[in-house]
């Protein structure tokens, strides 16, 4: 629950595109057990969709981060040297320097660019 009051303090940018990641995340999450009920040598035609959304999604977020709008990796360190998760002390960590939250948002923009590349290379061999 502390996690949770923690990204809401969080500036705008950000905590919409977290909330907006962990949405499709939870909906794609969901829609890969319907590929076993979708019968053998058929795929499911939601999964690159799915995958195109969570790249989507992950590229706006990586790209918030990388760019530092509104103070959003500043904030987002912040939370990480308050949050404690199990009792582990980060705050005196590189995971908490706004430069590695920087960097980690272009990289979770890369692999977000990668998930939506390969969303376009499963839809066009299943069209």
């Amino acid at each position: 629950m502390k996690l949770w009051r923690s990204m809401m303090k969080l500036p705008q940018p950000v905590k919409g595109c977290l909330d907006a990641y962990m949405i499709v995340f939870a909906v794609v999450f969901l829609s890969v057990p319907a590929t076993a009920f979708s019968g053998p040598g058929h795929s499911n035609p939601v999964m690159p969709w799915g995958m195109g959304a969570i790249g989507l999604t992950a590229v706006v977020l990586g790209l918030v981060l990388a760019f530092d709008l509104r103070d959003s990796a500043r904030a987002y360190a912040s939370l990480l040297k308050d949050y404690k998760p199990m009792g582990v002390d980060y705050s005196k960590s590189f995971f908490a320097n706004p430069n590695f939250v920087r960097i980690f948002g272009a990289m979770f923009a890369f692999v977000g660019i990668m998930f939506m590349v390969g969303a376009t290379i499963i839809g066009s061999r299943m069209a």
